[in-house]
């Protein structure tokens, strides 16, 4: 799917799902983690081209797959995967990023700057594994944005020879 596809497909979720202020029209509790789960994939890619970008992060963040986000499973499968994957430290002085998988483990590291969204465009901070980390990752870029203070959903897009392909969404909170 070309660039400009994955932007009328975003930009028609977009139109879809606008506005998302809160984590639902019947309450009134802010965005959270547990609260990006319930949202749609549609909700989550609104949620996210209205979000900005994030001056640079430093530190740990705990992270969250949405992978099923929207689903009875969502719960179930972001428990499992963290099993897996917890989340990101930054380093602001370096400019680099590792994942924090289970029992501490710390591996898969990545080039961190800002710079254009191949989603929208627009501003990002770019988590790009490309040239740095293992086969699995070596065609991936994240990007992120943050839709509430402490609180960035970032989206994983896999570079590939067809163009750009947007893949599952994650949230990071800053721990």
């Amino acid at each position: 799917m070309s660039a400009a596809q994955l932007s009328l497909i975003g930009s028609l979720c977009a139109l879809l799902a606008l506005p998302l202020p809160r984590c639902s029209a019947e309450e009134a509790r802010p965005l959270s983690l547990e609260c990006l789960l319930t949202m749609t994939r549609c909700e989550l890619e609104a949620l996210y081209r209205e979000a900005k970008a994030p001056a640079c992060l430093d530190g740990c963040f705990r992270g969250l797959s949405l992978r099923r986000s929207g689903t009875k499973l969502a719960k179930s499968s972001a428990g499992t995967a963290g099993l897996l994957w917890k989340g990101k430290r930054f380093c602001a002085a370096s400019g680099t990023l590792v994942n924090i998988w289970g029992l501490g483990v710390e591996a898969v590291e990545a080039q961190v700057c800002p710079g254009e969204s191949w989603v929208d465009g627009k501003p990002a901070l770019i988590m790009d594994y490309r040239g740095s980390s293992p086969i699995v990752w070596r065609n991936v870029r994240d990007e992120l944005r943050e839709v509430a203070p402490g609180l960035y959903l970032g989206v994983m897009v896999q570079d590939r020879k067809s163009g750009p392909k947007v893949g599952q969404f994650f949230a990071l909170e800053a721990e």
